[in-house]
């Protein structure tokens, strides 16, 4: 489903795919949630030459959530994607699921156990900083979506928020940057059942880029020379602010 939708909301769960009422709101680009059943066949010998007597084995939840950045952002991606007891912005493990909701206007899903396999945000010269989340999840339901609650002043950061500094020295020269958290789910976990039963996180992935103006030299003799750096981007407005520290790089 593309950018016809409009409307999506979340709930943190208490655990994994204990369900809940929802209660965060977020507009969104683009979703591609899916429910994929695997159906098993035996090989029976019968009177065709057509598969027989199919069976769901399994069934998982998985796609994509792509949704803009703005300084009222719901702490909640970042918790579930990164951490949520000592600080939001701290690595943790266990990881906490979310319940996820999307209006498609004519019909609304709902998703439970769903764990973040990746957040990857991005921004470029002239436009807005996105995230796109990658989900893994336990099940798929249709369901009755609520009446959404946006601020409406909450418009997306855009590149020219940024504030950037390459080892500690601001830089004004980069037209785009990427930067992704990867969990390294384990996410083949049935059991006896048909759907999984847990999908814990693993190690912790951290890759991303960044392009600048080719000014000086600075950053090419650093990697020629296998040098450590540190790479920082902050984006501001107003009061509000959201940070992203790569110190060894």
């Amino acid at each position: 489903v593309s950018d016809s939708i409009s409307v999506r909301s979340f709930l943190k769960e208490s655990s994994f795919a204990a369900g809940g009422t929802v209660n965060l709101w977020q507009s969104i680009t683009s979703e591609s949630l899916n429910l994929t059943e695997n159906n098993v066949y035996s090989d029976r010998v019968q009177s065709t030459a057509e598969q027989v007597g199919g069976v769901v084995g399994t069934a998982t939840v998985a796609g994509d959530v792509v949704f803009p950045v703005t300084p009222k952002m719901h702490a909640a991606w970042i918790t579930c994607g990164l951490g949520q007891n000592t600080s939001p912005y701290y690595v943790e493990r266990p990881l906490q699921s979310l319940m996820i909701e999307v209006d498609h206007e004519t019909a609304a899903i709902q998703a439970s156990g769903c764990m973040i396999e990746s957040l990857s945000f991005s921004s470029s010269q002239g436009d807005i900083l996105s995230c796109t989340a990658s989900i893994q999840g336990k099940g798929m339901a249709s369901c009755s979506a609520g009446s959404p609650v946006y601020s409406g002043d909450d418009n997306p950061y855009v590149h020219s928020d940024a504030s950037f500094a390459l080892n500690g020295t601001a830089d004004t020269s980069i037209t785009t940057w990427n930067l992704t958290i990867a969990n390294s789910l384990v996410s083949d976990l049935y059991g006896t059942g048909r759907t999984r039963i847990e999908i814990p996180a693993g190690k912790l992935v951290v890759t991303g880029s960044f392009t600048k103006l080719f000014d000086d030299t600075t950053e090419r003799s650093a990697f020629l020379s296998n040098s450590e750096r540190s790479f920082k981007v902050r984006f501001a407005r107003g009061t509000n602010h959201i940070t992203f520290l790569c110190p060894e790089i």
